[in-house]
């Protein structure tokens, strides 16, 4: 094509000279000249513009090899993202596991709170990894998706696992990933990748529909899979998990969210679901609850996070919580209900060090039917409080190193006491 250009462009240039130099053989007028000239000067913008051309592409094939953003075989850009982590724990007097469990640790005096004292353990299984993925621009419609993974499932925390896996279209989402009732973003920071008492990591399958009104104000709203409980079956003090247990209907949630010009933010949540028994009396209810949380952006360098929840009948939506409900002795449901605080301020000491003070803070209902039948069960907890101070160092962006103390009591309905007392570290390499 560059070869016909220059060809075409010599040609005419030549033709041009030759007219005006051989005058006998044809009258040139000066319109003539300037029309040919105007050519001249056309063709010479097509060749400037096809050079041009040969750039771009030059650059877009490099781009494309970009390992960073890959291409699938349906056409989707992805890119890989993810992070190696090391955690290790000192525990004073604790659980048997090695993360925050602070609603089983073993009560004073006993052989289990003597076992699990003065305990060394590390792990990886906090490592996980993922997939971003991008329909192409080209679409009528935003299109895309998350797959991500991680090392820390089961009993144990210690079984490979799916964490997030949905795909999103426009303002909806089909999938698992955090219940739209979830506010880990107001939770002081723990290098304890379990969090603590009124923290919440619940990834459920749903359909959500968020909605942006303007650049302060968005809300979304979703139907949730509501998961079984674990309860118990009879009024006999005898507790066990309920077989019995019937999902009928999803979780409804609502969230309403403002954001604030200096990064602060505050936001009001709801949820409501039915909980329902083939046991006993084929009993059945309405559990629901309600959140207020936020974070305050005191100064660039002092965050302050906030999150107030109260629950009835529901153990999913919140960590350490007791059973959702019992039964008494006419197989009628006692649901429990409790409220949970926690609070933090954030600390920017350096450009690379942060530290973080932080109290979580659970009271169940301890005048009910639900306290009365498990007065003597010292698997729940009329109480639970925990406390911590960290500090995180990151001596280059991609690298956080972390060392925490943190103390928790749990306080049973008949009064009987277990505490957690423990050094937690960690390094994070992110990628």
């Amino acid at each position: 094509m560059n070869k016909s250009v220059r060809l075409f462009y010599r040609s005419t240039l030549s033709l041009a000279i030759f007219a005006v130099a051989t005058s006998s053989y044809a009258e040139v007028t000066q319109e003539q000249i300037a029309k040919l000239q105007q050519q001249i000067q056309e063709l010479q913008a097509k060749f400037d513009k096809q050079n041009e051309d040969k750039k771009v592409v030059a650059t877009s094939s490099t781009s494309s090899s970009d390992l960073k953003h890959l291409v699938t075989k349906g056409g989707a850009e992805f890119e890989l993202y993810g992070n190696i982590r090391a955690d290790a724990s000192y525990q004073i007097k604790g659980p048997s596991a090695m993360y925050n469990n602070i609603s089983t640790v073993p009560l004073k005096h006993t052989e289990a709170e003597t076992h699990n004292s003065d305990k060394f353990q590390s792990t990886l299984n906090a490592t996980r990894f993922g997939f971003n993925f991008t329909a192409p621009s080209t679409w009528d419609h935003k299109v895309g998706g998350k797959l991500e993974m991680d090392f820390f499932g089961g009993a144990g925390r210690d079984t490979f696992r799916l964490r997030h896996a949905y795909i999103t279209f426009d303002d909806w989402l089909i999938g698992q990933t955090w219940s739209n009732f979830n506010a880990i973003e107001y939770f002081p920071e723990t290098v304890d990748a379990a969090l603590s008492v009124g923290g919440s990591l619940t990834r459920v399958s749903q359909i959500k529909y968020s909605h942006l009104v303007d650049s302060h104000l968005n809300f979304a709203v979703s139907l949730e899979d509501p998961k079984s409980e674990t309860v118990t079956t009879t009024g006999t003090q005898n507790f066990t998990t309920d077989a019995n247990a019937k999902l009928k209907l999803p979780s409804a949630t609502g969230r309403i969210n403002y954001k604030f010009d200096n990064g602060s933010a505050l936001s009001g949540r709801v949820f409501i679901t039915q909980k329902a028994t083939s046991a006993g009396d084929h009993d059945e209810f309405i559990a629901w609850g309600a959140a207020l949380g936020g974070k305050w952006q005191v100064t660039p360098n002092t965050l302050i996070r906030a999150d107030y929840n109260h629950i009835k009948g529901d153990t999913k939506n919140l960590l350490w919580s007791n059973y959702a409900y019992v039964f008494d002795g006419n197989g009628h449901i006692k649901p429990n209900e409790f409220n949970t605080v926690t609070v933090g301020l954030t600390q920017k000491i350096t450009p690379k060090i942060r530290s973080s003070v932080g109290l979580g803070y659970m009271r169940a209902n301890s005048s009910n039917s639900f306290s009365e039948l498990v007065q003597n069960d010292s698997t729940q907890n009329k109480e639970l409080i925990e406390g911590w101070i960290n500090a995180f160092y990151t001596p280059v962006k991609a690298i956080n190193i972390g060392f925490e103390y943190m103390y928790g009591q749990r306080t049973t309905f008949n009064d009987r006491e277990g505490i957690d007392n423990r050094i937690n570290a960690t390094i994070i390499y992110d990628f």
